[in-house]
């Protein structure tokens, strides 16, 4: 009678309905070969049937089982629970499948949606990897790309796309190559190209827009200044640099920018043994501080077809063993090829820059192309303040084979200003030969010279560096007390007086903090990565 009863009882109970379907999480990330746990939460908590169903909506990426979901491939899926008693209620949670620690990912052709790297694995790119159609390729502090050799492996952001480079001092992102250590050497591969649609005086399309050099074929150039690009922040570029045809001016750099804007975002970035120039800009107004060219065969900072952008704290550290058969320069600096007026005129801005050449390291070997600290040419309006070159076969050319950069000198649009050359064999160099505007070196003299510009031509490389050649591996960077690298300096020329700069009472790129210590590296031959 009693379980008569109490049967009768049960069946009375009334069922409780669900009335919600939600998941712990509604977002989350789990790496490849890994799980992460999704947890339901049905209301009411009493409701009679708690049961959910999964799915996912692609298997090949992350699969479901109970609410544990499996990373399987790289990508981003949505897992869905759905309540058994009531498929009207339903949840959502959307899964990005990260790499797993220590994989290593090769990446070729084009990325045409935002895409993100992450630290934990490594990236091999092979061939010409385009970023395009507006894409944004986001790469996380502390991670490692490397060129696959023979390739031609460059990492390409064209116009409209961008870079989101952002590493910190502690861990900076790095370029490399994929050789052992003690076998990686200068064009091991391709490089990083940024193109964007600010102003340059090419007209390989039409006025005011190029196409990139090598094969490439990316457009670049516009009418925006202010273009963005992205950012490159506590950046490492080692062993680029490689001729991509055998025609001339057909060579990639270790960071090359096409008409990049002003809105991009340069600092703290090293370009070690390239193959070819370490920076090289085409036109473009994106300002730079805080950056290294270091051991590059080519030159230093090679600015071309209407740059006018303005850079602070820069680097140049050459190694006596690398140089070029086209002859290897701190600075070069053309309007264009032709030397012609086309505007933008290429004129930027460089202040605080440390040039150290191959005779502050040690002896030239036979047959060394190392040439000049600054080779201004063509037409150029490049301008330098508050800088020191040191140590160089050659100093000072202002050249008009081509163009009027003599002409520019001499009306003080090209301007140099508290600045030191020390250390030369020849301070000034006359460009001989067929000669459009010559300039003499006693014009070069009376130019350099000129009490108003407050430069310095008498000093040796000992009064700049010390009694100690510089330590490609360990340089000494910081000027010894009492230098005359110290004082000198001046802001008051008016170009100087945008909020860019940051005034200092030292000339060159170094007072009493080193800047490179912690993210740059001076032995990556030899760095196990």
């Amino acid at each position: 009678i009693v379980s008569a009863a109490m049967l009768i009882l049960a069946s009375c109970e009334k069922e409780v309905p669900v009335t919600g379907l939600a998941l712990d999480k509604q977002e989350a990330e789990v790496q490849v070969g890994n799980t992460v746990t999704l947890l339901s939460v049905i209301d009411p908590v009493d409701a009679t049937n708690t049961n959910v169903t999964w799915t996912t909506s692609d298997a090949s990426i992350a699969t479901v089982t109970n609410g544990v979901v499996t990373g399987v491939d790289l990508g981003t899926v949505t897992i869905t629970a759905t309540s058994a008693e009531n498929s009207l209620y339903t949840a959502e949670c959307v899964i990005t499948v990260v790499p797993s620690t220590g994989q290593q990912i090769t990446v070729s052709g084009d990325i045409t949606g935002d895409t993100k790297w992450y630290a934990q694995a490594t990236y091999l790119l092979s061939g010409f990897v385009y970023v395009k159609n507006d894409a944004v390729l986001t790469i996380e502090p502390g991670t490692l790309i490397r060129g696959v050799s023979n390739t031609k492996a460059t990492l390409i952001i064209e116009r409209g796309s961008k870079i989101m480079a952002e590493g910190t001092a502690d861990a900076p992102i790095v370029f490399t190559s994929d050789k052992a250590p003690g076998s990686r050497g200068s064009g091991d591969w391709g490089g990083l190209v940024l193109a964007g649609k600010a102003k340059t005086n090419k007209h390989d399309v039409e006025a005011g827009v190029g196409i990139a050099e090598g094969g490439i074929g990316t457009e670049y150039g516009g009418t925006d200044d202010s273009d963005n690009s992205g950012i490159l922040r506590y950046v490492r570029i080692e062993f680029p640099g490689i001729p991509l045809t055998s025609t001339a001016n057909s060579e990639i750099n270790g960071l090359t920018m096409y008409a990049v804007g002003s809105e991009t975002t340069i600092d703290h970035l090293q370009v070690s043994y390239s193959g070819d120039d370490s920076f090289e800009w085409f036109g473009g107004k994106v300002n730079l501080k805080y950056i290294v060219a270091y051991g590059g065969l080519d030159d230093g900072f090679d600015t071309d077809n209407g740059f006018s952008g303005k850079i602070q704290f820069g680097l140049i550290l050459q190694d006596p063993l690398k140089s070029d058969q086209s002859g290897s320069n701190s600075f070069e600096s053309d309007n264009d090829a032709d030397g012609s007026l086309l505007e933008p005129i290429t004129s930027p801005i460089f202040c605080n820059i440390t040039s150290l050449g191959p005779l502050c390291v040690g002896t030239l070997p036979e047959g060394s192309m190392h040439e000049k600290a600054l080779h201004l040419r063509r037409g150029t309006m490049t301008s330098v303040y508050n800088s020191v070159f040191v140590g160089y076969p050659q100093g000072l050319s202002i050249d008009g084979q081509k163009g009027n950069s003599p002409t520019r000198a001499d009306d003080n649009e090209l301007q140099i200003e508290n600045t030191i050359l020390a250390g030369m064999t020849a301070t000034f160099v006359e460009k001989t030969g067929t000669v459009n505007i010559p300039y003499t070196v006693a014009q070069h003299i009376a130019y350099f010279e000129d009490a108003s510009r407050n430069n310095a031509d008498d000093m040796t490389i000992e009064d700049v560096i010390g009694a100690s050649l510089i330590s490609l591996t360990s340089p000494s960077l910081l000027p010894a007390s009492g230098s005359p690298l110290l004082s000198g300096a001046s802001f008051t020329n008016t170009r100087l007086t945008d909020s860019f700069f940051t005034p200092t009472a030292y000339r060159g790129a170094f007072g009493t903090e080193d800047w490179t210590s912690g993210w740059c590296n001076w032995d990556p031959q030899n760095t196990v990565y």
